[in-house]
């Protein structure tokens, strides 16, 4: 489903996640979204017909913080049992 790290660039972690069926995008962006609704910690997602792109960053420093890691960190936990 995943590339397996989160990559840092430009003051951002970013991870693309790959689908074989659109409606699991649907799912798996609603799981991000309520992860970064509990966390008011909000990312930039691009989706697509096969795959979607996470970017988070800390937009009070400018840069990565643990706010970040622990964004990532929880995403990671959707497995693709889960969607």
């Amino acid at each position: 489903m995943a590339n397996t790290i989160w990559l840092e660039y430009k003051n951002k972690l970013e991870k693309t996640f790959h689908f074989n069926d659109y409606n699991d995008i649907i799912v798996f962006v609603n799981q991000v979204m309520q992860i970064a609704n509990n966390q008011n910690h909000h990312p930039e997602i691009s989706v697509h017909f096969d795959f979607v792109t996470i970017r988070i960053t800390d937009y009070e420093s400018g840069a990565v913080s643990e706010k970040c890691h622990r964004f990532v960190s929880e995403v990671d936990e959707i497995l693709p049992g889960t969607i």
